[in-house]
């Protein structure tokens, strides 16, 4: 299905010949739905919309915060809540489609697979006839959004796709892309590139646009637009748009604008002169619009909204291992660059770092390193360390031009180091955690200096209520009063995770499993706190009463060795696969019949919501983090933790009954899409950040 979005404001004119051409619309396949979002107007707006609800597949909301923007996402958050929504098409209230409008755009999408974004031809309706100069010279495109049916449909630069006529896949904004609320009309003068700031940026994290001139909308251009003063003044709105836009380049500055345009704009100077006294009115006309197209540009990095160089999150931690946690924060990253938050994503070095931070910057997320002394992490030299991280730290996290810096707490102390040092660079900070500690009392030499490193604290998320909850235990006499408290859970992709009958058979012929066989699988890394050892002791006491069962281990860690060996002391050997560290779990998943986790505790446990969306019944022990997501789930089931007997027979009568896993299989993906959907999650997080950023 296709939802069309339209905002407006004080949209009475234009409307009824827009709404109009909108019940000449040809369905596509799925059919449309239309959401017209009332941008805080005050003429008859409403009357005129609702006049049209008889006529057209059509829902009224209202959003009184001035922005075309914020009325753009409040919006999606209606669209996104229904599930057949697969395509989402933009359009301003002044663009009057062809019959043939929303058919073209499917098609395109249908045809189109590799593709997110899509764009269509948009010809200017003029209110009056435009001056010859209006044509010959005006850069339509920049000025009033055309985009000329003469181009052959095919791949396009992004940025040639406008918000009267554009459309983007759901799974964009599931992912947690939104409109950036600091650009586009908001009713006063406003910085353009309400829809090139997301196309763009969607562009540079390697989403591809396609143009399809047959999908034509015609765009009203009143006739006041058309005087020479209004034109120079969209070009200066230009300006301001395109600051927000670009990326700080590789050339010099000077004072926060890139040295070439002063340069630019003094030769800009000489012409316009020029062409005054030589009463050239053309040349004169476009060294006027360049010159306030620079204005505009250094009028927002002086003056203006946010640009590249502010509101930069730094997302930093102590890490051991790519997992769970580092995976999080990547994702963070990718929500806040959406949100128009530029972040970069510099943990401590640690295995297979170097490998992990080139694939995040071929996505185009930017990436570094910081490696503080453990002042807190470890008590051997603390004091030598405490001077280390005093002198060298700051440096290091400066480096990075951050205006907040969020700290990924891993365990008890670990990101203490680099709360501490942020706080001495003057920086707010944020904590995210991502475990449930156990109780652990500061050192007395340690209490202080933890005391400050707080200080600088502006909030604190959990992925799970045990882990806020264990957190506080530890720290919240040192966290400030005002700080923002919030439980943010881990998310899982339900695309990419997916029941699959395909994936089954193929990963079960992978590990030599016949079509009768059951498997219990686990995805975890094979370490003490996930407790494997544990697991394979489950396994050997219920193949005893299922000789057709298999274990399948995905994952590495520094118990595998023992583990081997353990399962080859059992003759285990043939029913348990090693299938070490994989990439892509998402494909093996489906070919286990049942997930299980015996962690002794959990900060959340991604691999458990992995496994529901896949339609795999999780099961896992009682503890803090795994009960957090498996408590009154309707596809897991919780086991007691140090009772092997117990855990035997709640996992064998699951074994005994294929109707309740597959019914636990369905229930769990839906459970999951509702609770943990990466658009829910990504929602959560924008929320907090919002008046910390």
């Amino acid at each position: 299905m296709l939802t069309v979005l339209m905002a407006t404001r004080n949209g009475a004119r234009t409307l009824p010949k827009v709404l109009t051409g909108y019940c000449a619309l040809m369905a596509p396949p799925g059919g449309y739905r239309l959401i017209v979002v009332d941008n805080g107007s005050t003429d008859a707006t409403r009357a005129i919309v609702e006049s049209f609800a008889a006529r057209l597949p059509l829902t009224y909301l209202f959003e009184p915060r001035a922005g075309k923007n914020v009325a753009l996402n409040s919006a999606l958050g209606l669209a996104l809540a229904v599930p057949e929504t697969d395509l989402l098409v933009f359009t301003d209230d002044d663009a009057t489609p062809v019959p043939h409008w929303l058919t073209e755009l499917a098609r395109a999408a249908a045809e189109q697979p590799d593709y997110a974004l899509f764009g269509g031809a948009i010809v200017p309706d003029w209110e009056a006839p435009p001056a010859d100069w209006v044509t010959r010279l005006v850069p339509l495109g920049l000025t009033f959004g055309i985009t000329g049916p003469d181009l052959p449909e095919g791949p396009i630069f992004a940025g040639l796709i406008w918000g009267a006529n554009m459309a983007v896949r759901r799974r964009v904004f599931d992912t947690g892309y939104r409109f950036d609320e600091t650009v586009g009309p908001n009713g006063g003068a406003y910085a353009m590139g309400s829809e090139t700031q997301l196309t763009r940026m969607l562009a540079d994290h390697g989403e591809k646009s396609w143009f399809c001139p047959a999908a034509l909308v015609a765009h009203f251009i009143r006739a006041h637009q058309l005087t020479e003063a209004s034109v120079v003044q969209r070009a200066w709105r230009f300006g301001r748009g395109k600051f927000r836009q670009d990326r700080r380049g590789p050339y010099p500055y000077l004072f926060g604008v890139p040295r070439w345009m002063f340069t630019r704009y003094a030769l800009e100077m000489l012409r316009w002169t020029r062409a005054t006294l030589r009463g050239d009115g053309d040349a004169r006309f476009l060294s006027r619009w360049e010159m306030a197209y620079l204005r505009g540009y250094v009028h927002e990095a002086w003056r203006g909204g946010p640009g590249p160089a502010t509101r930069r999150v730094l997302i930093t931690s102590f890490s051991g291992a790519l997992g769970g946690m580092e995976l999080r924060m990547a994702q963070e990253a990718r929500i806040l660059n959406a949100a128009g938050c530029p972040a970069t994503l510099a943990p401590s070095d640690f295995p297979g770092s170097a490998t992990w931070r080139q694939a995040l910057r071929q996505e185009g997320l930017d990436t570094g390193r910081i490696n503080l002394p453990p002042v807190f992490e470890q008590w051997r030299w603390h004091r030598l360390n405490r001077w280390r991280a005093s002198l060298t730290g700051p440096a290091q996290m400066r480096r990075h031009a951050p205006d907040l810096v969020h700290v990924a707490f891993c365990w008890t102390t670990y990101g203490l180091s680099a709360l501490y040092v942020a706080q001495r660079c003057g920086l707010p900070t944020i904590i995210s955690v991502h475990n449930a500690f156990p109780k652990q009392q500061l050192s007395a030499w340690h209490q202080p200096v933890a005391r400050q490193a707080f200080s600088s604290v502006k909030g604190v998320y959990a992925v799970s209520e045990s882990a806020l909850q264990h957190f506080l235990a530890l720290y919240r006499d040192l966290i400030p009063q005002e700080a923002r408290l919030a439980v943010i859970p881990n998310s899982v992709d339900t695309e990419r995770f997916q029941p699959s009958a395909t994936r089954r058979a193929a990963a079960r012929a992978a590990w030599g499993v016949p079509e009768e066989g059951l498997v219990l699988g686990c995805v975890a890394r094979l370490a003490d706190q996930k407790q494997p050892a544990a697991l394979v002791s489950l396994f050997a006491a219920l193949q005893a009463r299922f000789p057709q069962l298999y274990l399948v281990l995905v994952g590495t860690g520094p118990l595998e060795p023992d583990l081997r060996a353990d399962v080859r002391r059992r003759g285990l050997e043939h029913r348990v696969v090693f299938a070490g560290f994989q990439e892509r779990v998402e494909t093996l998943i489906p070919g286990m019949d049942l997930h299980i986790l015996m962690s002794r505790n959990e900060g959340f446990g991604i691999a458990t919501i992995e496994a529901m969306a896949c339609g795999v019944p999780a099961v896992g022990t009682n503890v803090p983090g795994t009960a957090d997501v498996l408590a009154g789930a309707p596809g897991g089931l919780l086991i007691a933790p140090n009772d092997e007997a117990q855990a035997v027979a709640d996992v064998a009568a699951l074994l005994r009954d294929p109707a309740r896993r597959a019914a636990m299989g369905v229930a769990g993906r839906q459970d999951v899409i509702e609770r943990f959907s990466e658009g829910k999650v990504a929602e959560l997080v924008r929320a907090f950040y919002r008046g910390i950023v």
